[in-house]
C-alpha cells in the first residue's frame, strides 16, 4: 500500500474547479461581448457593410454618367439592375436612405454625393455636394395641384416626371429628356372683359396691364419686315396666337429651369450647333444668333406643344410671377426694385460677390477658344465678371428658376425700335454691373448690336454674352 500511487480527494477537486474557470475564461472569449467569434461576426458585418457602400458609390457614378442630374430612384434602378437590391426594395421616406436585401440601411452615402433630398416634395435643399439637381421626381399618383387661377399640365408624354408640386417654392417638371421646366401662373382672373379664348387683342392687354411694372413701351411683340428670329409674319402670329390663348386656358405656361445649356462649351460661332438641354450644370449655349436660338429652341417639343423663344409679354410675365410669389434662398421677399433696378443679390454680375458650394460648378472670365472652364467649387467669386455654368449655385435661384437674373443675356421674339437691329435679349450678363445702370436694368428689353441674324453676326467677344431659355405651352 505505501508503494502505491493515487490522486487524493482534495487534489481531483482543485483541478476540476482550475479546469471550470479555464473553459469559462474560452468560453467568453469565443462567445462575450468582445469574444472572438463577436468580433469577427462584427468584421464580417463591417466588411459587407463596407462593400454595399461601395455598390452605392458605383451606382451613383454609373448614375451620374447616364443622367447626368441623377435622383435617389436613378442609383436605386442601377441597385438594382446590379443586384444589390430586389426590386421590391425603395427608399425610406424619411431619411431617403436605400435598405438593402442583407437589412443594412445605407445613410450618408446618398447625402454625400447626391445631396440630401426630400422625398415627395421635390425641393432642393442647397448647393451641397450634389452630382444632380438635388431633386426627386415625386411618385406618378401625386399630380399636379390646380385652381380657379392656374391650371398646370403634363406635357403629353409617359415619361416626363413632376418635379415639385408645390407651388410656392415652384411647380417642376421633367421631359423624357431630362429637360426642365418651371410653371409661370398667369392668373385666369385678370381677365375681366372676355370669356373667349381667340380675343387675342383683348388677352394680350390684359396680360400688359398685370405686368405693367415690367412693359417697356419701346418694346412690343409685333412682326417687322427687317427681323432676325426667322418667322414669316404668318408664322409670328401664329405662335404669338398660341401662346395667348394656351395661356388664357391654363393659366400659365413653361420656362426653361435653366438657360439654354450644352454638353461641350462653345467658344464661337463657328462651333456646332447642337441640340440645347435644359439642364443643371452644363455650359452656357453662347456664340448664337437669335434666328438659330429660335430654331433650337423649337428643337425641344415635347407633344403637341410648342417650345420657343419667349415673347416680350412671356419675360414681362416672368418677373411677375417672381414679384408675387418669389423669395431669395434666405427668405428675403423678392421685390419690384430687386426685378427693376439692382439684381445684384441673386444675378451673376460683375460687382457681386457670392460664394458658390457645388462642386460640379465652372467658371471662365473669357469664353473665347482655348479659354479654360476651371472648378468654382468653394469659389468665392470677386467683384469681377465670370461666366458660370447652369445652376452653379442655389443663390442665383427663385421659385425653383435659375439665373434669369444674370448670367447670360437671353434672346427673345420681342421687337424693337432700336436703329441697331430688330431683336432683342432680356436681361443683363455676367460681365455687367447689375446695378447703378439706369438704361440695361434687368427688366428692360434692351437690344444688343451685333448678333442679329447669321450674316450680320460679329466676332467680337461680346458674342458670348448671348444665349437664350425657351418657353412651352
Amino acid at each position: 500500500m505505501k508503494n502505491t500511487k493515487g490522486i487524493t480527494l482534495m487534489a481531483l477537486i482543485v483541478t476540476i474547479i482550475v479546469l471550470m474557470i479555464l473553459s469559462g475564461v474560452t468560453i467568453a472569449s469565443l462567445t462575450g461581448q468582445k469574444g472572438i467569434i463577436k468580433e469577427a461576426k462584427t468584421a464580417k458585418e463591417l466588411a459587407e457593410k463596407a462593400a454595399l457602400e461601395e455598390q452605392v458609390e458605383l451606382a451613383i457614378i454609373k448614375a451620374e454618367q447616364k443622367y447626368r442630374n441623377p435622383t435617389i430612384d436613378n442609383v436605386i434602378e442601377e441597385l438594382k439592375n446590379n443586384k444589390v437590391i430586389s426590386k421590391d426594395n425603395q427608399v425610406n421616406k424619411e431619411t431617403g436612405a436605400i435598405r438593402t436585401d442583407l437589412g443594412y440601411e445605407i445613410t450618408g452615402k446618398l447625402d454625400d454625393y447626391i445631396g440630401k433630398v426630400s422625398v415627395g416634395d421635390g425641393n432642393t435643399t442647397g448647393d451641397g455636394n450634389q452630382t444632380g439637381g438635388g431633386d426627386t421626381p415625386i411618385p406618378p399618383t401625386q399630380t399636379l395641384p390646380t385652381d380657379d387661377n392656374t391650371k398646370p399640365y403634363l406635357p403629353e408624354s409617359e415619361d416626363t416626371k413632376i418635379i415639385s408640386n408645390n407651388p410656392e417654392t415652384g411647380i417642376i417638371i421633367q421631359d423624357s429628356k431630362g429637360n426642365e421646366w418651371v410653371w409661370i401662373e398667369v392668373p385666369k382672373s385678370i381677365y375681366t372683359t372676355t370669356t373667349k379664348n381667340t380675343d387675342y387683342d383683348v388677352i394680350e392687354k390684359a396680360m400688359q396691364t398685370y405686368a405693367s411694372a415690367y412693359r417697356n413701351a419701346s418694346y412690343t411683340d409685333k412682326w417687322d419686315s427687317i427681323n432676325h428670329h426667322g418667322l414669316s409674319s404668318s408664322e409670328y402670329t401664329e405662335l404669338k396666337n398660341s401662346m395667348l390663348k394656351s395661356v388664357f386656358d391654363n393659366g400659365g405656361f413653361y420656362i426653361g429651369r435653366y438657360e439654354a445649356g450644352t454638353e461641350s462649351a462653345r467658344y464661337s460661332k463657328t462651333d456646332a450647333l447642337v441640340t440645347p438641354l435644359i439642364q443643371r450644370d452644363k455650359y452656357p449655349y453662347i456664340y448664337i444668333t437669335c434666328k438659330q436660338a429660335q430654331t433650337k429652341a423649337k428643337e425641344l417639343t415635347i407633344g403637341e406643344k410648342n417650345t420657343s423663344l419667349m415673347f416680350g409679354i412671356q419675360w414681362d410675365l416672368v418677373l411677375k410671377f417672381i414679384e408675387e410669389k418669389g423669395k431669395l434662398q434666405d427668405g428675403t421677399k423678392v421685390t419690384q426694385d430687386m426685378l427693376k433696378g439692382n439684381s445684384v443679390e441673386w444675378g451673376n454680375y460683375y460687382y457681386a460677390t457670392f460664394e458658390i458650394k457645388r462642386q460640379q460648378a465652372l467658371y471662365t472670365a473669357t469664353p473665347r477658344k482655348n479659354a479654360s472652364w476651371d472648378s468654382a467649387y468653394n469659389y468665392t467669386k470677386p467683384k469681377t465678371g465670370i461666366l458660370l455654368t447652369t445652376g452653379a449655385t442655389d443663390r442665383n435661384s427663385v421659385l425653383g428658376i435659375y439665373d434669369l437674373g444674370g448670367n447670360v443675356s437671353e434672346w427673345t421674339l420681342e421687337y424693337t425700335n432700336n436703329t441697331n437691329g430688330k431683336c432683342t435679349c432680356r436681361g443683363d450678363y455676367y460681365s455687367y454691373t447689375g446695378e447703378y445702370n439706369p438704361y440695361r436694368r434687368f427688366y428692360e428689353a434692351y437690344n444688343y448690336t451685333g448678333s442679329l441674324d447669321d450674316s450680320e453676326y460679329t466676332s467680337s467677344t461680346a458674342d458670348g454674352i448671348y444665349g437664350f431659355r425657351p418657353a412651352m405651352w
